[in-house]
């Protein structure tokens, strides 16, 4: 049972693979850009409201995806289609907020050079290309002329039947043989028609709850893309939803991470399940609370990935004399007449599909119940909706109250002596922005930033024009040697867009991502923004430099489809030093970034808020670290082996030791006193084992006996470093994981 456990829960299933494959294909999503609010329908609180969520995504493999949307007026089976869905955290519950909405049709691949894929390889012929990428914001995704069923697509097979679908017919169909020729039929002049909710994401007033956590999720569904390479299909980042009267205001919050929007749901567990390699896969979610009054509180939530049968059933199984109570069900209408129905036998808890109402791809269902048992090994059972190849059900492994005892591990606590050598500020919109009229100053100093408020004053744009275009990047020689955190250059490259690159180049990326900030090359953002400098104006970049100091400056620059200009410049001394000063910046609904940032794929220290930091000083650090990690490789199950694993760990480390004991530390031991501020210890008695010029990562062995008096046992472990200025003593710890041996 545990060894299904481990097995199930490999997010990527690799053994799966659909008949259809093509190797070296991998379409992936890296960015979900935005929230938009596009009208509603209905008096509020009753009404509904439309929404629609943008994306941007690049082809990572070694193969081109043919892109043909159309020959000869005849519509074809061969691009890609993306999915939306929004989703709401609250009172310990994560459910699909929006309808079954429709899907984006896609049908001209844009090949841009910016994005995670760089670099872009173009060629002839109609193809999204390898290294290229596209983005398409809220206000393209929600074109209505778009915009499909999901239902009439085959998420596991990635494939659609233009014949007689809903652009053959139009809405209202036209019938006759005009709605089975494969000749699309809905017109602009029917979309005309459509409210501005009609097809988008569709939510009802009453899902906006106060104090809510929202996300907004796209999914790729790409003919031909074997399932192991699906891992980056899905990209969810949380959204902010607020207002009255149901007049809704939207922002992105953080930064986009890859998976169901589910792996975000805090205290639960996730696991996926497929049906082999006849059709997709079903995540589920689970978190057990309790107990409370002899009742431990189950809820689950099932989202269909990409399994094309769908769901017509979960059945959950119960340990002998579990006694059940308050199971509910939810689906993502407001229909109570095809609510699932709940029954139970002896040894399960069964909640069953009425009529139509199946877990459909790209959909979120709900089912809760406590129950007298506590959580241990087992699977949810899903019974397929529809006939097809493959079995008639698809079990995944889950928490259940099934009585059997099940290997775990939790981490606990955190690394201490994290650091980080990256700050910024994400304006949602470009309206937003607060800084005009101020200056910021960055001081370089053994190595790293101290980053304060200033009073700068503005240098008239001077020197050279450099003639950008939108998107356009330019290179630029200094007459000295500028140091930076991490190295000197004597050459910055310019982006357009309004950030600059020292050293190694970045890729030209017209709107602001998180992502491409953290992971790519180090970069200082003066005012990262959609800029579109006209190449024949002064409306554009200034390069003005001597031996004593450099400027750039962005005159009078506008936001593309705003009237308004945008003035701001940074400065650059042969010390390090480096200020940047805003006269002003265009209104927009264009996201705007802020800041500098080592790159590297560091972790991401959030958003700040400079007007309320400063004047305040921020310090950032030479070498970033991102904290000491302690994970095991396997679940600690009777008769295996397993490794600790010890990452993150500085190139100045020389030694450092992996601490275990069967005693936690309640509470855990602050060491501020031995000279390791924000450090804890988690164990009591511990023995060490300790490991020598480690690395970045080092990995410690540990057999678990073939015992069964073992199971329920509790290890636990914590690592500790040796070498690093990050604390007085030169420590530096972990977080702490505890292994439940379980069979």
């Amino acid at each position: 049972m545990h060894r299904q456990l481990l097995v199930a829960s490999l997010f990527a299933l690799p053994g799966l693979a659909q008949s259809n494959a093509v190797p070296g294909l991998d379409i992936g999503m890296y960015e979900v850009t935005d929230l938009s609010y596009q009208g509603r329908r209905g008096t509020f609180p009753n009404g509904e409201a439309g929404f629609m969520v943008g994306h941007s995504w690049c082809n990572g493999g070694s193969v081109n995806l043919p892109w043909i949307s159309q020959s000869n007026g005849v519509m074809v089976d061969s691009y890609p289609r993306i999915a939306f869905l929004l989703a709401r955290e609250s009172g310990g519950r994560m459910v699909q907020i929006s309808g079954q909405s429709f899907c984006k049709h896609s049908p001209t691949a844009f090949n841009f050079s910016s994005g995670p894929c760089a670099p872009c390889n173009v060629g002839s012929g109609s193809y999204f290309f390898t290294g290229c990428s596209d983005t398409y914001g809220s206000g393209i995704n929600s074109s209505q002329y778009a915009l499909g069923p999901t239902t009439e697509i085959d998420p596991w097979l990635g494939t659609w039947d233009p014949r007689g679908s809903y652009f053959d017919q139009g809405d209202p169909a036209v019938g006759g043989a005009a709605g089975i020729d494969s000749v699309r039929s809905l017109s602009s002049t029917q979309i005309q028609a459509f409210d501005s909710v009609k097809n988008r994401m569709v939510v009802r007033d009453a899902e906006v709850v106060a104090g809510a956590t929202y996300y907004g999720q796209v999914q790729g569904v790409v003919q031909g893309e074997a399932v192991a390479a699906r891992g980056n299909n899905l990209m969810n980042r949380e959204v902010g939803i607020s207002g009255s009267g149901g007049l809704w205001s939207t922002s992105a919050i953080g930064s986009s991470m890859a998976g169901s929007v589910l792996t975000r749901w805090q205290g639960a567990t996730h696991a996926l399940g497929g049906n082999g390699n006849d059709d997709g896969r079903f995540l589920v979610a689970v978190k057990v609370t309790g107990p409370v009054g002899g009742m431990w509180h189950y809820e689950y939530a099932i989202h269909n990935l990409d399994n094309n049968r769908g769901g017509a059933s979960f059945r959950v199984p119960l340990a002998a004399g579990a006694v059940v109570q308050n199971a509910g069900f939810r689906d993502i209408d407001s229909n109570p007449l095809n609510d699932w129905t709940v029954t139970q036998t002896a040894n399960e808890i069964a909640f069953q599909a009425v009529g139509s109402n199946r877990l459909e791809w790209n959909t979120i269902y709900n089912c809760w119940f406590d129950c007298s048992v506590q959580p241990g090994a087992g699977s949810m059972t899903i019974d397929e909706a529809n006939p097809g190849p493959g079995a008639l059900s698809v079990a995944v492994a889950s928490h259940v109250p099934s009585g059997l005892s099940f290997a775990a591990k939790a981490s606990i606590g955190t690394s201490c002596g994290e650091c980080t050598g990256t700050f910024y500020q994400l304006f949602p919109q470009s309206t937003l922005f607060d800084l005009a009229g101020r200056s910021m100053s960055l001081t370089l100093q053994n190595g790293a930033y101290t980053v304060r408020d200033s009073a700068i004053a503005f240098v008239p744009a001077a020197g050279t024009n450099l003639g950008l275009g939108l998107n356009g990047l330019s290179t630029v020689t200094l007459p000295f040697a500028l140091p930076y955190p991490g190295g000197t250059t004597t050459q910055l490259q310019v982006a357009a867009s309004g950030f600059i690159s020292p050293g190694v180049p970045n890729v030209a990326q017209v709107a602001p991502s998180v992502n491409l900030f953290l992971q790519g090359n180090p970069r200082w953002a003066a005012a990262w923004s959609v800029f579109g400098p006209s190449s024949g104006s002064g409306a554009n970049v200034y390069f003005d430099a001597n031996a004593s100091r450099a400027i750039l400056t962005w005159n009078a620059v506008p936001v593309v489809g705003s009237g308004g200009p945008s003035t701001f410049q940074i400065q650059f001394f042969p010390d390090g030093t480096v200020h940047e000063v805003w006269q002003n910046v265009a209104a927009s609904n264009f996201p705007l970034m802020v800041g500098w940032t080592t790159g590297g794929g560091h972790r991401d220290p959030g958003s700040q808020d400079l007007s309320a930091t400063l004047p305040g000083s921020l310090s950032l650090c030479a070498v970033p670290f991102d904290g000491l990690g302690l994970d095991v490789s396997a679940f600690p199950i009777v008769g295996t082996n397993l490794q600790w694993q010890v990452s993150g760990i500085p190139a100045a480390t020389s030694w450092g030791a992996l601490l275990r004991s069967f005693q936690p530390a309640s509470p855990a031991i602050d060491l501020t006193s031995v000279g390791m501020p924000g450090c804890f210890g988690h164990l009591v008695s511990p023995v060490w084992t300790l490991f020598f010029a480690p690395g970045v990562s080092q990995q410690v062995a540990e057999t678990i006996p073939n015992d069964v008096s073992l199971v329920g046992v509790n290890l636990l472990g914590q690592a500790v470093i040796y070498g690093s200025s990050l604390t007085p003593l030169g420590l530096v710890s972990s977080n702490a994981m505890q292994l439940s041996v379980g069979l």
